[in-house]
């Protein structure tokens, strides 16, 4: 058993580093890493932040409501028949382009490309993949809003 502990401790220090890696990760770029405790999964923000997920309390536990769908496609539907020429993917793009702007820079990634020639360029896209639909769907809400006000 000693002898298995110590032919396998570089595990534990392997998980823990990059689990620190990981928090290092989150905080450059504002987002936020899961992992499982003795008392359940939690979600640690960036800013130092722990929330309990998949319990009772919040909505981890829960399914997200299914007609929050009709919804959203409805206001998306709204702002791309205010902009006929656009393709879907553009408008989506343009649309996580502003609310990133609105949002402190919410979902921008910084990253570098190599070129064909080994030069390298800094860039950066948006990754939206944690923002929440209620969220996403106020902010399209506001520009429907604005819209209509418009007109």
């Amino acid at each position: 058993m000693t002898e298995n502990k110590r032919k396998f401790e570089w595990v534990d220090k392997w998980a823990k580093m990059t689990g620190e890696r990981a928090r290092i990760d989150a905080k450059a770029n504002k987002t936020a890493i899961v992992y499982r405790t003795e008392r359940g999964w939690v979600k640690e923000h960036y800013d130092g932040t722990i929330e309990r997920i998949n319990t009772g309390e919040n909505s981890g536990g829960e399914m997200r409501e299914k007609e929050r769908i009709n919804r959203i496609m409805s206001l998306l539907q709204a702002i791309w028949e205010q902009q006929t020429d656009v393709r879907f993917n553009q408008l989506i793009s343009n649309l996580q382009h502003i609310y990133s702007s609105q949002n402190e820079g919410y979902g921008q990634r910084m990253m570098i490309e190599k070129e064909q020639f080994g030069e390298e360029t800094e860039s950066s896209y948006l990754d939206f993949f944690y923002l929440e639909d209620k969220e996403w769907e106020a902010f399209l809400q506001r520009i429907v809003d604005d819209q209509q006000k418009d007109n």
